[in-house]
């Protein structure tokens, strides 16, 4: 057991721990500095800005002269390159694994003049070669790229870069291929459109016919399509049967460009006829990847597919029926959801129309919530704000299972939905009140507008002023401050006026006590994002201190503290001679332990009068 013991410890230890950390831009470097969320200096502004690529990888894009860097989160230095590499839109190959993303860069190597555009991972190596004149593009194959020149031939390349096939469109046009795991090509001839070829990567032929659209099938043949029909052939091209399947909205002529059988290819409904006569009775359904045909569960009407509650229902046009279940060699075929259908709640709504009531169904059909005094429903944060007939704006809102509904003479405003929070307006009195549904009634007193708002506050202004209420209606923060920001769940800083001009800077903690108190000249604030591998926070606040005028000249100053108020990091612009207003001198940054100018050779001298505000206190006479 002990010895167990010991063996788990050191193995705890010889897996690294991702450092949190942030990029401080110094206000004259031009440069970007990597700091520990502790304060320490991980990376020095010492090049250019920092760029973050993806989880617990950055990069220093520098000057031509100057190496390329890349680093993790804890400012180690990963790789270096004396090339160039200018990254830009991300290269999303299909079925790539999450945590290796790609990118389309300008790459320019050591020595290399020119340079061209090739595909970079997130250590700046090189998955596909720099060429010139055109862009690399994924297809709907996992493991087949194409090089799309400006003028010439495409060439089509493995993941490793080589080239495997090669197409001049101005001989013959590119319709369909590669497929998943079939290398096979579809092109038709320039000069005689109807002859099309299909080949593989060797050269051979496979079979020859006048194709417009062509998909592969589980038992190695076909769907291929003229005009508006589809029909199915084997693996030779040759007709398995008479049918032929009409998908509409192709008149007079579409010929597929460049598709690769992903989901986007597949049609949607077609009609089928079963001998291939125009005089056969119409069945609408699918064609499915392994050749079959699926009809409709009833052939009347037409049927639109929905994404709800995690799977695809399919719909009859005129809501007559049921949705029905989408079987799972219908889903193989058609589109992915988006993020959106992905993300919609597991309801749909019915307008009111016809005589019928506005009405909430679940994914299956059935009623769940259909008031028969609302003549208006609108999806909002989750749930639903209902309208009640007569009336112009919203009282109820339903979050999914129980309904609520607020006084007359009150409005929800759609913008302030956060439950149990609801913002409403008060026409009488020309303000907003707070409401919260769980206690069933409007909480504290009205409010002119509001800045923030969540589940258990709400930062708003009264009299030109900020204040904070909670959801119970109490006030901690009562309505005297230029600006509250809250910060995560336990923190919240504030700003407010003193009477000689200056500004009182606080930060509170979950109880509102406060845990630091400055006097400054001026407080601008704003959260910073800081980065643990793939975690992103905020565990960092910036204020910028403003300009502040000492004996020898301006002093522009911006901090950097933790959440409990310590300084971590100071950047200071100091005077050049003349400098009266602005400071357009050299500039320092100051950490934990450590500093860094902007011109070492001439550093910036920091004033002693200076000296309080940079360790965390407050101005002075003399810096006023």
């Amino acid at each position: 057991m002990k010895r167990m013991f010991v063996l788990t410890a050191l193995a705890a230890l010889a897996t690294p721990v991702q450092a949190q950390s942030f990029t401080v831009l110094g206000h004259r470097f031009g440069a970007d500095a990597l700091v520990a969320a502790d304060g320490r200096l991980l990376v020095a502004p010492n090049g250019e800005r920092m760029v973050r690529l993806a989880a617990d990888r950055w990069m220093r894009a520098q000057g031509d002269a100057t190496p390329q860097h890349w680093y993790d989160d804890a400012g180690r230095l990963l790789r270096e390159d004396r090339g160039y590499t200018e990254y830009h839109t991300p290269f999303v190959l299909p079925q790539a694994a999450p945590g290796d993303p790609l990118w389309k860069a300008f790459i320019r190597a050591d020595g290399d003049p020119v340079g061209g555009w090739g595909v970079v991972d997130a250590l700046g190596h090189v998955r596909l070669p720099a060429l010139n004149d055109g862009e690399w593009l994924p297809l709907a194959v996992p493991d087949r790229v194409v090089w799309n020149a400006r003028s010439g031939p495409l060439r089509f390349h493995d993941l490793e870069g080589q080239p495997v096939m090669l197409l001049d469109e101005r001989k013959a046009q590119w319709v369909a291929g590669p497929f998943v795991g079939r290398h096979v090509y579809v092109s038709c001839s320039v000069e005689v459109p109807t002859q099309c070829n299909v080949q593989n990567e060797a050269g051979a032929t496979l079979f020859a016919d006048d194709i417009d659209a062509l998909l592969p099938l589980s038992d190695g043949g076909w769907w291929l399509r003229q005009g508006e029909l589809w029909r199915r052939v084997d693996a030779q091209g040759r007709a398995t049967d008479a049918a032929r399947y009409r998908q509409q909205g192709l008149y007079p002529r579409y010929r597929q460009y460049g598709g690769s059988a992903g989901r986007r290819d597949w049609p949607g409904q077609v009609s089928r006829y079963a001998t291939g006569s125009e005089h056969d009775t119409p069945e609408p359904g699918w064609l499915m990847a392994d050749g079959r045909f699926a009809p409709l569960p009833t052939p009347r009407g037409s049927v639109r597919m929905d994404y709800c509650g995690g799977r695809w229902w399919g719909v009859q046009d005129d809501d007559a029926s049921p949705p029905t279940e989408v079987s799972a060699a219908l889903v193989a075929v058609l589109d992915a959801p988006d993020a959106e259908q992905r993300q919609a709640p597991a309801w749909r709504v019915r307008a009111a129309a016809d005589g019928r009531t506005a009405a909430v169904f679940d994914c299956k059909g059935q009623v769940m919530f259909a008031p028969s005094s609302v003549d208006r429903l609108d999806a909002v944060a989750g749930g639903l704000l209902g309208t009640f007939v007569g009336e112009s704006s919203p009282r109820l809102w339903w979050d999914g299972t129980t309904a609520h509904t607020v006084p007359e003479g009150l409005a929800i405003d759609d913008d302030h939905v956060v439950p149990p929070l609801l913002l409403l307006w008060n026409q009488a009195i020309g303000q907003n009140q707070p409401y919260n549904i769980a206690l069933g009634k409007v909480i504290g007193s009205a409010v002119d507008g509001v800045e923030h708002m969540d589940a258990r506050r709400v930062v708003f202004r009264r009299e030109g002023q900020q204040g904070l209420m909670l959801a119970d209606g109490s006030e901690p923060l009562p309505p005297r401050y230029l600006e509250i920001l809250p910060w995560g769940e336990d923190r919240t800083l504030t700003r407010r006026s003193l009477e000689d001009g200056d500004e009182e800077l606080t930060l509170l903690d979950a109880d509102y006590r406060v845990l630091m108190r400055r006097r400054l000249a001026f407080s601008g604030m704003a959260l910073e994002t800081t980065w643990q591998g793939n975690v992103q926070g905020q565990a960092v606040v910036r204020l910028n201190l403003g300009t502040m005028q000492l004996a020898d000249g301006p002093y522009f100053v911006q901090q950097w503290l933790d959440r409990d108020g310590q300084v971590l990091v100071s950047d200071v612009s100091c005077p050049a001679p003349g400098d009266d207003v602005l400071a357009r001198g050299a500039a320092v940054m100051l950490g934990k332990g450590w500093r860094q100018d902007s011109t070492p050779q001439h550093p910036c001298r920091l004033p002693d009068a200076l000296m309080p505000v940079l360790q965390g206190g407050n101005v002075t006479p003399a810096m006023r």
